[in-house]
């Protein structure tokens, strides 16, 4: 006799009330035609093989994630998925220094597509001089990974979670998204590079036949890689719980990183040592987090010690590094 192992993820699950009346077949029509699936399919056939409809109570009906990227309104029966987008004035949450609340609603592909849009404009562009005369586009964030941390966001959030929506929080030197439902079970913010998870995996198919994921488990390795290419602090990340926060630093950030001149990499593992708190952390556990050789690692943290920034605590085999006080 064989047992059957059956994970069912919420996304693959019928959403009550929703007919396949809720559903653009023009926007799947689209999407088989620009996208990277066969063109000659089907737009319900294709649904039925990605699970985006499936049979419930005698009919064909739409699942979660079928809904949240084909629907013509997907927040009347799902309203926790609408994305909150507000942003300050200051450089932290503030509500006196409000300058505009967003509350973004479609398909996912739409709420993408208009929260990068929106954080582009809204970030600063200027220029920068280079060997001599010679100007220098010089942008605040790097494009691709704004989209890149919205796309992670909404596709991996837990939508089980209906109280919260996923959050989009601009500031004046910073970007921070937060997830619902925190990191799923052995997934930590220590691991999260190599961890291999797909909370949403309907959402994640359609998204990557859409081409809004360039490569399956590689969205925040991307992140670190364009942050560290123009010398941007290492992605500050925290698991709640509840939620999942992700941040990132611009270019003209007032902060220790920018102010003491610190290249991307050594940004990156000051980060890591200041998010260690009091308790520190080990160069082997730096090396592990940005899959980076621990002779590479104890050469920037000799870096980080001659210039005060970080301390050194136990002995030779227990050795940790902590953040020096501010002063």
């Amino acid at each position: 006799m064989s047992t059957w192992i059956e994970i069912e993820h919420v996304d693959a699950l019928p959403v009550k009330g929703a007919t396949l009346d809720d559903l653009d077949l023009t926007r799947i029509q689209r999407h088989l035609d620009t996208g990277r699936v066969v063109r000659s399919r089907a737009p319900m056939e294709y649904l039925i093989e990605q699970r985006g409809v499936i049979e419930a109570e005698g009919r064909l009906v739409p699942t979660l994630g079928g809904l949240l990227c084909f629907g013509r309104d997907p927040q009347r029966y799902l309203p926790h998925t609408a994305i909150a987008l507000t942003r300050y004035s200051g450089t932290g949450p503030n509500s006196q220094q409000v300058l505009d609340i967003r509350d973004l609603r479609g398909t996912l592909f739409e709420m993408i597509d208009a929260s990068e849009a929106y954080l582009w404009a809204q970030s600063n562009h200027g220029f920068r001089l280079d060997n001599g005369p010679r100007r220098i586009p010089l942008d605040q964030y790097p494009r691709p990974a704004l989209r890149e941390l919205v796309v992670n966001a909404v596709a991996h959030r837990d939508y089980r979670v209906t109280g919260s929506r996923v959050k989009i929080e601009m500031f004046k030197n910073q970007v921070e998204w937060s997830s619902p439902g925190g990191l799923p079970a052995g997934v930590t913010v220590e691991n999260i590079l190599k961890a291999q998870y797909t909370r949403n995996p309907i959402i994640v198919g359609f998204l990557w036949d859409a081409g809004y994921i360039e490569q399956r488990g590689m969205g925040l390795d991307s992140v670190v890689n364009l942050l560290s290419s123009e010398n941007l602090a290492y992605p500050q990340m925290e698991d709640t719980g509840a939620s999942f926060l992700i941040r990132i630093e611009g270019h003209g950030s007032v902060d220790k990183h920018s102010g003491a001149g610190l290249s991307g990499p050594l940004a990156q593992i000051f980060v890591l040592v200041e998010s260690a708190g009091t308790v520190g952390i080990s160069a082997k556990s730096i090396a592990a987090s940005l899959d980076t050789p621990v002779r590479t690692v104890n050469y920037r943290l000799g870096e980080l010690l001659d210039r005060g920034l970080v301390r050194r605590t136990g002995a030779t085999n227990r050795t940790r590094y902590l953040a020096s006080p501010s002063e």
